[in-house]
């Protein structure tokens, strides 16, 4: 191959690339990261945000086991008593681990948001995916830049950081917890005429 035709083949690569990230970048869970078969990923200067998508029927947090170590990370769903392994691991860069922290969104994904050890940008959340081009991400785009949809998206990962450093629950916490209001005085409940008592419901969440 001569120099023209590998510098026409790698200009046709980077345009390639150039489109896929452009597709990234227009999505909130995707932005400045990827979408991959099994999950997507978006990431800041100092953390990564992670959606691990699960199957409908996964939808309580003892279906699955999330592990995360400084540069591990290993999923499990359990089904039928049976474990089945979705992501076993490495990871390109090293985490907080102990800051990190996972959520269940019923029947759609697991919420894994990551604190990075030190302040870079990743190529990959997984060691063996496939790599991003950084020069096409926009690590300097302003708030003001965002739509209104990702402007909202961004304010409620906000506003669940600062309620996870008060200890105070999410706002997906804060959405179960309505639902389990409405359910309390529901018809069948054995709670119905009670007056409403979190500290059961936290128990019968954790025994989930």
């Amino acid at each position: 191959m001569s120099s023209n035709e590998k510098q026409t083949s790698n200009n046709d690569d980077d345009s390639t690339e150039a489109i896929e990230q452009k597709n990234f970048q227009s999505r909130p869970e995707t932005y400045n990261g990827a979408d991959r078969d099994l999950y997507c990923w978006t990431q800041t200067i100092s953390d990564i945000d992670v959606r691990v998508k699960i199957p409908k029927h996964i939808k309580k947090g003892k279906q699955i086991k999330v592990n995360l170590t400084k540069q591990h990370i290993k999923i499990d769903l359990i089904e039928s008593n049976e474990i089945k392994t979705i992501i076993d691991s490495d990871l390109p860069w090293t985490i907080r681990a102990e800051d990190s922290t996972w959520s269940l969104v019923p029947g759609e994904h697991i919420h894994i948001s990551m604190e990075k050890s030190m302040e870079r940008w990743w190529e990959n959340f997984l060691i063996n995916e496939k790599k991003i081009n950084l020069k096409h991400i926009q690590p300097e785009k302003s708030m003001e830049d965002l739509n209104q949809e990702e402007q909202m998206k961004i304010h409620q990962m906000m506003y669940d950081q600062r309620q996870k450093a008060m200890g105070l629950p999410t706002s997906e916490e804060q959405k179960y917890e309505d639902i389990m209001k409405q359910a309390w005085n529901a018809e069948g409940s054995p709670f119905k005429g009670q007056p409403y008592d979190p500290s059961i419901v936290q128990s019968i969440r954790k025994s989930e």
